[in-house]
């Protein structure tokens, strides 16, 4: 399928706000608000004049601009897609065309969705968040791996600021899996992919985040690993207000990774997380699985564990899962 971006008009009707634009015009035109009101967007006609009805779960750049304060770069870019094969392939093409850092690709669905070691990300139009952020660290590329710690950091504190300031009206169990995604009640409503350019002097990394919100999100046979947000909430949970929340404290969390606070990000990382130390799991990797106990982590967010012969090892890459016990 090809790739759909957002229309013209919806940025137009987006910008206008509560004047609105004059009814009719061009035939290209009439397409787009018909392309608009077919993904769910709220195209209202009143005294010959249309209107965008403003709704917090739409994803519509200009208003994730708008609501996105900018505290790590000069301003949020959005390049917003109905339809994409994958956000973060996107990102990284714009990346190689030398995009500033902080611009945003996101798409009501993805095509293509890619998860770690290529998995597929299951990514249905209108119920989940498919989004890749370009950055340009300043720091060493050593220290790139700990871009995912810093989101997974800002989605752990964007599900809490939502308990918070009651949105969610009941505690929720928010977890980190190492190295990438974020559970809740121990199952996934969160997947990090970190993908890097170094062509030349043009250097750039791609944080990529996937995120169930609405039920739908959730592919049935997954349905035992994986949560939406919605479930646990017990309510509907906007989509772009996660979205702005999570840019928001990627942002805070970013800003001590470029003041080269890698230790500050990893204890933070730490307390977001019960798995870091003492866990026990099973490393998968090359069809082989074996136990061991999470012992820390090293400077670059490396897991430190110890095998069953008691040694230890750096695991940089390859499956961590908890080890479950029978009840």
């Amino acid at each position: 399928m090809a790739n759909i971006r957002i229309p013209d008009i919806l940025t137009d009707l987006s910008h206008v706000g509560a004047a609105g634009l004059p009814k009719g015009g061009s035939p290209v035109v009439m397409q787009e608000l018909e392309i608009c009101r077919q993904w769910g967007f709220r195209i209202n006609e009143e005294n010959e004049r249309i209107y965008l009805q403003f709704d917090e779960d739409q994803i519509v750049p200009y208003w994730i601009q708008r609501e996105t304060p900018d505290l790590a770069w000069d301003g949020l870019r959005v390049n917003g897609f109905l339809r994409i094969d994958s956000t973060n392939r996107e990102a990284l093409a714009q990346a190689r065309l030398g995009v500033p850092s902080g611009t945003l690709i996101c798409a009501e669905e993805q095509t293509a969705g890619r998860g770690r070691g290529d998995r597929i990300w299951f990514s249905p139009a209108k119920s989940g968040l498919y989004f890749s952020l370009v950055v340009r660290p300043g720091q060493s590329t050593r220290f790139w791996p700990l871009l995912t710690h810093v989101a997974s950091i800002a989605m752990v504190r964007t599900l809490q600021d939502l308990v918070d300031t009651k949105v969610i009206s009941q505690p929720l169990d928010i977890d980190i899996k190492w190295p990438n995604d974020v559970l809740i009640s121990g199952k996934k409503c969160a997947g990090i992919l970190l993908e890097t350019i170094t062509e030349g002097n043009n250097a750039a990394v791609v944080v990529g985040v996937g995120i169930n919100v609405h039920p739908d999100s959730v592919a049935p046979e997954m349905a035992g690993d994986a949560i939406c947000i919605d479930e646990p909430a017990g309510i509907f949970i906007p989509r772009r207000k996660i979205l702005v929340g999570f840019l928001k404290h990627f942002q805070t969390v970013y800003i001590s990774f470029e003041n080269g606070k890698s230790g500050e990000v990893l204890e933070n990382w730490k307390r977001c997380s019960t798995m870091w130390e003492g866990a026990q799991i099973l490393i998968e990797k090359g069809g082989q699985s074996r136990s061991a106990v999470t012992c820390g982590l090293d400077e670059n967010g490396a897991l430190l564990v110890q095998t069953e012969d008691g040694s230890r090892e750096t695991i940089l890459a390859g499956d961590v899962r908890i080890k479950r016990f029978p009840v």
